[in-house]
C-alpha cells in the first residue's frame, strides 16, 4: 500500500511505508518495473514477496 492509499484508508500509522512498526508488504522483481515495457510486466520474474513482514515467496536465486 502506498503512503496516499494508507492515508485514505486511515491506516497511515501502520501501513504505507517501510518503517519500524508498519506492516511490511512488498514485492521484489527481477528488473525495474519503471523501465520494463508495460507489455512485459506480466512476465517479469518475482524474486521475493513479503506480506505482513513475512516472506511468502522467495526465489531460489536469493
Amino acid at each position: 500500500m502506498t503512503v496516499n492509499a494508507a492515508w485514505a484508508a486511515g491506516e497511515e500509522h501502520e501501513a504505507g511505508r517501510l518503517a519500524v512498526g508498519h506492516r511490511a508488504d512488498f514485492t521484489v522483481f527481477a528488473d525495474s518495473t519503471l523501465t520494463t515495457p508495460a507489455v512485459e510486466l506480466p512476465d517479469l520474474p518475482v524474486l521475493l514477496t513479503v506480506v505482513d513482514g513475512r516472506p511468502t515467496h522467495r526465489d531460489a536465486s536469493l
